[in-house]
């Protein structure tokens, strides 16, 4: 087969849905060297712009009109770009498709994370729920098959698009492998150095803003009691930052919140590795990957009920109602304290993490794949 994808992200974005393309692209390639993929972006530019050819995926850029007008190009140019290429599958992996035909001999596919701006529309500007609504509706409508990153995020996709179950399918995306690699005691003195970490702490890794739930971190941290309150270390940036710093300072907690802005990819294992545990009181997500990323990294997990986090967490994770700073804070010392309630949700947390090892997500995309392509 031959595969092409919207690499826009895997090229342009560090982090989030820009891991994802990446993941998801290395990972086929990896398992799935016998076909052949495509790389569509405006701009081949950025730090990822080297990574196609080690992995010898071929890359179409726009043409010079594409590249000034880049959403135009997105949207009108790549099936013009890509009829001489003879795709099987057209991939858009945030969200959208092309507005225009690929022909008939290609089948389209579209990855939905979330639709959160329809679940919880209080955490969205007017605007952007519109502009949101219109474009993933009509890229779910006119594909072939909606991929779905969770089950939480199918039954969305069903209930407020309407898009029949049959034409959905829930395809996991993994986290890379380097998460279950243990660091070894140079690499740990090393990240305590550059980034000046306390001794023993709670992470927390997302952006800063409400929906993330930092908030209530913060202030379950300063309902711990204080012979065995850790110190919080915060991996990620966002507009929430200033509020965040003045709640710990007011919590009295100035000198045990930490504040690491955007980390290197490659310094991320060793933070979760080394941290006491891990907690993401999230709101909501469409699959929360810093979930698995702690899991695989051999750290317990705390988060969230309800939205999609039973599915990421599993049996692993310790779950609290999200808001609830009161819950969150016994969890923590719970945890902290019960070394046994600790080794247990280690051992059940590097089980779980198998269930998304990048061997056999890589294979259930490839599936869905094949499918389509025997329905020609």
């Amino acid at each position: 087969m031959h595969i092409g994808f919207d690499a826009k992200r895997f090229f342009h974005n560090p982090t989030g849905l820009g891991n994802y393309s990446r993941s998801t692209i290395f990972g086929l390639a990896e398992h799935f060297p016998q076909h052949s993929y495509t790389l569509y972006t405006p701009r081949l530019s950025g730090p990822f712009c080297t990574l196609p050819a080690c992995h010898g995926l071929h890359v179409q850029e726009a043409c010079p009109l594409g590249r000034a007008f880049p959403a135009l190009w997105r949207s009108l140019g790549i099936p013009r770009a890509a009829r001489g290429h003879g795709l099987d599958i057209y991939h858009g992996l945030s969200h959208e498709l092309p507005l225009t035909s690929f022909g008939s001999r290609t089948r389209t596919v579209v990855s939905m994370h979330d639709l959160l701006f329809l679940t919880h529309p209080h955490l969205y500007p007017w605007v952007d729920r519109q502009l949101y609504a219109f474009k993933y509706r009509q890229s779910c409508l006119r594909a072939d098959i909606v991929v779905a990153i969770s089950q939480k995020t199918a039954d969305d996709v069903h209930e407020l698009f309407a898009v029949p179950r049959e034409r959905i399918r829930v395809a996991y995306q993994s986290c890379s492998p380097a998460f279950g690699v243990t660091r070894d005691q140079n690499e740990a003195h090393r990240l305590r150095t550059i980034h000046g970490l306390p001794e023993r702490y709670v992470l927390f890794v997302g952006s800063l803003i409400p929906r993330k739930g930092a908030q209530t971190l913060i202030s379950a941290l300063a309902q711990v009691p204080g012979a065995d309150r850790p110190d919080l270390v915060i991996v990620g940036k966002g507009p929430l930052e200033p509020a965040l710093r003045e709640q710990a300072r007011d919590c009295g907690l100035a000198g045990r919140v930490h504040f690491l802005g955007q980390v290197a990819d490659a310094d991320l294992p060793g933070l979760y590795q080394q941290a006491a545990l891990f907690a993401y009181p999230s709101v909501g997500e469409g699959f929360g990957i810093p979930i698995l990323e702690a899991l695989s990294s051999r750290v317990p997990v705390i988060t969230s009920t309800g939205s999609c986090f039973a599915e990421p967490g599993g049996d692993a994770a310790l779950y609290t109602t999200p808001g609830d700073a009161s819950a969150l804070a016994e969890a923590l010392a719970r945890v902290l304290r019960d070394s046994d309630l600790r080794h247990d949700m280690i051992a059940k947390g590097v089980r779980h993490a198998q269930n998304f090892h990048i061997s056999r997500t890589s294979a259930a995309l490839m599936q869905v794949y094949a499918d389509l392509c025997t329905k020609r």
